[in-house]
């Protein structure tokens, strides 16, 4: 009896024991991958780093996070989607989406932007300004900005007063110059690979209603009469001792560079330069003479290039409602302000209550949400078809605009003929995909 009775207790513990352990099987811990691109800032990293890490405890959700360069941010991506191992959430903007056409990795976010606002609206812009189609494929985090630096001391002794949209900016640009002593009104490149002169123009041709690609995604360049004249504006610019001679050679870095050295009395640049004068007492000076303000209206807008990124959340993911727990985690009110202003000027936060926050009342922070306010801009703006914003995104890499500003300027040629040569290489690759 006693044996059977053992027999029978223990009969009852393997059972037990295998049905917890069935149990268990059947409900594993839940987890998300997530891989962060690295910010400029070490103690930002740190804070993002405790934040997952806090996520991890307060959710009980496991979150296996890696830091990467945004060099290599994309190249293991692809790789990792090519081998069927992409992560959960992964950081994303407009343009890596854009880069993947129609094999577009990402998930349709559209819905959890609207609950996010729903609660704590983001600036209307940073929401339209980033849909593909419609649909929004990331959700905004943080956005940059490219801002118009403006030597006060110069325009205060010349008598000209600080601009108030772009036809007035570029007017400035020549009463300001004064090329016998090295000093230029307006430093606008368009070297090879200049960046910030590629974007620059883009802008004043938008907020002026120019426009390369239509609504429709058409490629209308060569039909454009207000960005035929704006192209002619920048040679009487440079013709006129207006535009630092060197400008047709500049890269990334020319406009900046052209700043700090007192050559240039305006230059759009990112809040990178902002920062370069105020961690430099070399450039205390010059910082003090200098007034930062977001770009200039136009004649039909304000409209200027958006550069929001934020968090992606791949198709293939198993943890669609892991990721978005995550993602709203993150933009908790108290911690997100905390690292927006670890981040700020270089990035500003996405919510208009940045408004309310006395951090962003004044100075190059203001300047910064005066900029996300209008950032409705994409290349290929205003074009509303995957195929036109795609096409936009691919022909920005090989700097178009920049190519017909240094044409104009460097071998003579017409409005018009620039315009149609930027038509016909936007026709080959339009057809290439």
């Amino acid at each position: 009896m006693k044996k059977l009775l053992a027999s029978g207790i223990c009969l009852l513990l393997v059972t037990g024991l295998l049905f917890a352990t069935g149990s268990q099987e059947q409900t594993p811990k839940r987890s998300v991958r997530i891989w962060v691109e690295k910010s400029f800032s070490d103690d930002a990293n740190m804070l993002m780093e405790k934040r997952i890490e806090q996520f991890s405890s307060d959710s009980g959700i496991s979150a296996k996070y890696e830091f990467i360069n945004a060099l290599d941010l994309m190249t293991k991506l692809n790789a990792a989607i090519e081998a069927g191992r992409a992560p959960d959430i992964v950081s994303a903007n407009l343009y890596k989406v854009l880069s993947y056409g129609d094999n577009n990795p990402f998930l349709d976010v559209t819905s959890w932007i609207e609950e996010v606002n729903r609660t704590r609206p983001m600036f209307d812009s940073l929401v339209t300004g980033t849909k593909i189609a419609g649909k929004n494929y990331f959700v905004p985090f943080y956005n940059s900005s490219t801002l118009l630096y403006l030597r006060k001391d110069i325009f205060d002794k010349k008598g000209v007063a600080i601009p108030k949209t772009w036809d007035e900016l570029l007017e400035a640009a020549k009463q300001v110059s004064d090329p016998e002593n090295g000093v230029y009104g307006f430093g606008m490149g368009s070297g090879p690979t200049d960046e910030d002169g590629e974007n620059t123009f883009r802008m004043i041709n938008w907020s002026n209603g120019g426009s390369l690609i239509a609504e429709d995604g058409s490629i209308i360049a060569n039909k454009s009469q207000v960005t035929a004249e704006l192209l002619a504006k920048y040679k009487e610019l440079y013709d006129a001792g207006a535009i630092p001679p060197a400008a047709t050679t500049w890269g990334p870095s020319g406009n900046n560079k052209s700043y700090l050295i007192g050559e240039s009395a305006m230059v759009f640049n990112a809040p990178t330069l902002y920062n370069a004068m105020a961690n430099d007492p070399n450039y205390a000076d010059l910082l003090a003479n200098t007034v930062i303000l977001p770009p200039p209206d136009g004649r039909v807008s304000n409209t200027v290039l958006g550069l929001a990124s934020g968090w992606g959340v791949t198709r293939t993911t198993e943890n669609q409602s892991e990721a978005k727990e995550f993602i709203i985690y993150m933009m908790e009110p108290e911690w997100y302000n905390e690292y927006m202003q670890l981040i700020a000027p270089v990035f500003v936060p996405v919510f208009q209550d940045a408004r309310e926050n006395p951090a962003y009342v004044s100075g190059v922070n203001k300047a910064a949400i005066d900029y996300a306010e209008n950032a409705t801009g994409y290349y290929g703006y205003p074009t509303q078809t995957l195929d036109g914003m795609v096409l936009g995104s691919k022909h920005y890499f090989q700097f178009p605009v920049c190519k017909m500003l240094n044409s104009i300027v460097t071998k003579g040629l017409s409005s018009q003929q620039v315009l149609d040569e930027f038509t016909k290489d936007a026709q080959v690759i339009k057809q290439s995909f």
